[in-house]
């Protein structure tokens, strides 16, 4: 219990951080779990936490980790048969710093998972978490076999279709990913709706750090979806 409260406590601080782009804070807070972890060389649990907060810092510039610490966590996350609540969570805060292609077969395992309807509800909004972040990894690292992928196993496996969040993201990444203004457009409509303004200002935060045009301007091409 203590584990899982550590674990909600500092996804928490981290996606706060995150959201006011405060580097400041998560530089600091990243050393001091730094610290935490060389006291501890043996706690596996210290340098995930530290590893989470690296790649929360390394999300605000898109950054990929080290080959090395990429390693260390696939060789954690191929030893996982059943995945529980911690590990998912693990996944979803360290999945943009990881070359995007290398989590398929986990995503794979948890999207099968979750069909097996053996999901609790926070795990399947951690999953929401991961797919999100994924779908953007693959976007930001031009991997457009990967996201075509994703998307096609999001429908396939009718994933968590009564989540508006989940699916004004979905249509989201799938507009930046077709090219498709309308599909942004809407999604920042329903998102409006919804007064979601958490995930309005991550829609903007996205479409200016890529220098992605504005999808309200007007634009003389036609919207033309990838093939």
């Amino acid at each position: 219990m203590k584990k899982k409260n550590n674990l909600k406590t500092l996804t928490a601080v981290l996606n706060q951080y995150y959201q006011d782009n405060d580097r400041q804070k998560l530089n600091q807070l990243t050393q001091l779990l730094q610290n935490d972890m060389i006291k501890n060389p043996n706690d596996p649990f210290m340098r995930h936490y530290y590893l989470m907060s690296l790649s929360t810092l390394y999300h605000l510039d898109f950054l990929v980790a080290s080959i090395d610490n990429q390693n260390e966590l696939i060789d954690y996350f191929f030893n996982i048969s059943y995945w529980q609540f911690y590990d998912l969570c693990l996944l979803a805060n360290v999945v943009n710093m990881i070359h995007v292609e290398r989590s398929t077969p986990y995503i794979s395992d948890i999207l099968k998972q979750y069909a097996t309807n053996n999901m609790t509800m926070a795990s399947v909004e951690t999953v929401s978490k991961i797919l999100i972040n994924a779908l953007e990894t693959s976007i930001i690292q031009r991997k457009d076999d990967f996201t075509r992928y994703l998307l096609d196993k999001v429908k396939k496996y009718k994933f968590n279709t009564d989540d508006f969040k989940f699916q004004t993201w979905l249509l989201f990444w799938t507009g930046v990913f077709e090219n498709n203004n309308n599909k942004i457009r809407h999604a920042y409509s329903i998102a409006t709706y919804l007064h979601q303004n958490i995930t309005l200002k991550n829609f903007d935060k996205f479409l200016t750090i890529t220098q992605t045009p504005s999808p309200f301007f007007e634009d003389t091409k036609k919207d033309t979806p990838k093939s």
